[in-house]
């Protein structure tokens, strides 16, 4: 049995699919390399965002390795995509994977948004989806997700294990998914951190700050073009 699970569990934990056009894209955060942020912006410039929005999350650092620019905010911009168009959505709002769903379920529902394609690393995705159907409840909601992997030149869904980074971050995941399981729980979600936010409005003031820089920078670009 453990020989089996071994040599499975890159599939396990890889359930990317390939994208389809949805209402929004969303890079998530945790990613220095610039993988995610990359492969998001070649999907937006393919026309995946119906909304014509392009959402990241964490900080708005990029590593110097991967761009002179350091602000991804620039980047994108200096890429093509109208700054208006883009919502960052930052550490001080969001804290974890979890709490990104949560956020994003949430921002979803107030812009009547149907359909997200998250990009994040291969091996991240089996948490991702786990927590967006069976925590958040997307399904229950009406909202659908695709993940997209930004495929990293080190990861081999049927053979992890060939390099040391696919081995330790399967290995990793693994383990993530079935702490998040225990702590998110309807028992003990409530004393999270994301639980403790649930009491507030904080998110709902943090969603209608982002609308406002969007129709400010909105309207500025509309000034400047008259």
């Amino acid at each position: 049995m453990a020989v089996i699970i071994f040599f499975n569990l890159g599939r396990f934990v890889d359930v990317t699919q390939p994208p389809v056009k949805s209402d929004i894209i969303v890079s998530l955060g945790g990613d220095e390399s610039g993988c995610r942020i990359t492969k998001a912006l070649s999907l937006y410039k393919e026309g995946f965002s119906t909304s014509g929005k392009f959402i990241y999350t964490d900080v708005d650092y990029i590593n110097s390795s991967f761009s002179p620019i350091n602000s991804r905010i620039d980047y994108l911009e200096t890429n093509g995509i109208p700054r208006q168009k883009i919502i960052h959505i930052d550490e001080t709002m969001i804290y974890n994977t979890m709490e990104e769903v949560f956020f994003i379920k949430q921002y979803m529902q107030k812009h009547h948004y149907k359909t997200v394609t998250f990009v994040s690393h291969p091996q991240h995705s089996r948490r991702i989806d786990f927590m967006a159907r069976h925590i958040a409840d997307y399904g229950k909601a009406g909202l659908e997700l695709r993940i997209v992997s930004c495929n990293p030149y080190w990861w081999d869904r049927e053979h992890y294990y060939n390099t040391e980074v696919g081995y330790k971050v399967a290995i990793y995941e693994t383990i993530k998914l079935l702490y998040n399981t225990f702590k998110y729980n309807p028992l003990l979600i409530s004393d999270t951190a994301y639980g403790q936010k649930l009491k507030t409005n904080e998110w709902e003031k943090a969603i209608n700050q982002l609308d406002s820089i969007s129709e400010d920078t909105n309207r500025s670009s509309v000034l400047s073009a008259n």
